[in-house]
């Protein structure tokens, strides 16, 4: 009778051995799939091209920066940049500089002068505006034929007669560096322009 127990125990035993081996290669398969699932995600990502956003580059412009400024020149800016930022780029005002009289909150425009004038400027009301259109061909050119050395480009500068590249942008740098001309004759002070030269346009030049 014990001996019947001990068989049917083991018997029992040898069941249990079988079910735990079995359950064992189900886990091992399930395994590996989910390792094979994993493996396909990870390729079909790879396969699919990721989509990066285009980067636009900014327009540049060109501004000149011109009076009662730092460092008078023509500065590269961004394309949406105001008007105080160009004078940042220009080092800022100097001391004299009538702040007050420049709308820095203005958008500026390629090709554009920005004129930052004395507050002494300022008080006489002398001054065309501040901020000079982008193509001053317009203003600075009446219908006579007399040209606005004050708002004037190398183009119109060069119109008149005995003025060629070389003056042109001798006439441009001296306004940078002293700001308007206040008379026709203060032209005169400008490095290659002699009594000459102004009595052969002084009839052909304004200020104003």
């Amino acid at each position: 009778m014990s001996g019947c127990q001990k068989n049917k125990t083991e018997i029992m035993l040898d069941g249990q051995d079988t079910v735990s081996e079995s359950e064992t290669q189900d886990d091992t398969q399930a395994g590996n799939d989910a390792t094979e699932d994993l493996a396909e995600a990870k390729i079909s990502a790879e396969a699919e091209p990721s989509e990066m956003p285009v980067e636009t580059e900014p327009e540049m412009i060109f501004v000149d920066v011109c009076g009662a400024v730092m460092n008078p020149g023509v500065y590269e800016l961004d394309g949406s940049s105001r008007v105080f930022q160009a004078i940042e780029a220009a080092g800022g005002f100097l001391p004299e500089a009538a702040a007050s009289a420049v709308n820095q909150a203005q958008p500026v425009s390629d090709g554009q002068q920005i004129y930052v004038p004395t507050q002494e400027e300022a008080e006489e009301g002398a001054l065309p505006a501040v901020i000079q259109p982008a193509d001053p061909g317009s203003e600075t050119t009446d219908a006579n034929g007399v040209v606005n050395i004050n708002t004037a480009d190398a183009a119109a500068l060069k119109s008149l007669s005995g003025i060629g590249d070389a003056k042109a942008q001798a006439i441009l740098t001296y306004r940078e560096e002293h700001g308007f001309f206040s008379s026709i004759e203060e032209i005169m002070q400008v490095p290659g322009i002699k009594e000459s030269t102004f009595s052969a346009i002084k009839d052909k030049i304004a200020v104003k």
